[in-house]
């Protein structure tokens, strides 16, 4: 047992590990962010305009129309860097989770969880899903095609969908194990925030019929991830400190 005490103890040091690096790649994007490439965009062409106009009038509005297309640029750029953003932490975020239940997953069964089976099978499942990596670069680059970044839109939020939902599964395993094992563990599965499943195809429809409703979409992309992530931040420790507290009692 001491080995396996020694092992447990080295995975535990590990998933503490993983937690605090989820800072990095759990990246919480500010909601009003994706927001600001538009927002200078127009300002940038209200911008141009007047300096357009002015120069019929003198030469020396050239200076505020080159002014105008510096802020579009800046605003374009911007916008290159939040799809960029989106994807690389829906990467981090799953590479770091995976490894992070993969350890969760080996203390069960050195611990003899009567689910370490259930829960092997829970973590293929997981597994699976982030496997799938999406190229950040890649696929940032590739917004210049139109209508791309609908597809971008598509498996953001899918993809966070099936992450989540295999993650609950998993989680609600071990909510219900260390829960028999540790009674005053208050925890429940309730708690973890699955990314709604939304439909491309209706917002898609709303946005061509509405126009506006492109906003809400946005703000959904950033603030369905963020939501996730802050139950992630919970929940890891306190599964953690409940594993620590069932090694004391072996």
């Amino acid at each position: 047992m001491s080995t396996n005490k020694e092992r447990i103890e080295s995975l535990l040091r590990k998933s503490e590990e993983l937690i605090e690096e989820s800072k990095k790649t759990d990246y919480r994007m500010p909601v009003i962010l994706p927001f600001v490439p538009a927002i200078l965009s127009g300002v940038g062409l209200i911008i141009m305009i007047f300096g357009l106009f002015g120069m019929i009038i003198h030469p020396g509005y050239l200076a505020l129309f080159t002014t105008g297309v510096v802020i579009c640029i800046i605003a374009i750029l911007l916008n290159f860097y939040v799809v960029y953003k989106w994807i690389k932490r829906r990467n981090e975020h799953f590479t770091r989770t995976l490894m992070f239940f993969e350890n969760l997953v080996e203390i069960a069964d050195l611990l003899k969880f009567r689910r370490s089976y259930v829960m092997k099978s829970r973590l293929n499942e997981l597994r699976e899903i982030n496997s799938h990596v999406k190229s950040a670069l890649a696929n940032t680059i590739l917004i210049i095609i139109p209508l791309y970044i609908f597809y971008v839109y598509h498996f953001l939020n899918k993809d966070f969908v099936k992450h989540s939902e295999k993650e609950k599964l998993l989680i609600a395993e071990f909510f219900d194990e260390v829960k028999e094992k540790i009674p005053s563990f208050t925890r429940r599965i309730e708690e973890f925030n699955i990314v709604p499943d939304r439909s491309t195809l209706l917002y898609l429809i709303l946005t061509i019929v509405t126009g506006i409703f492109l906003i809400y979409w946005v703000y959904t992309l950033t603030k369905d991830p963020n939501k996730h992530f802050e139950s992630h931040s919970v929940l890891e420790r306190e599964l953690v400190t409940a594993l620590k507290q069932l090694l004391l009692q072996t």
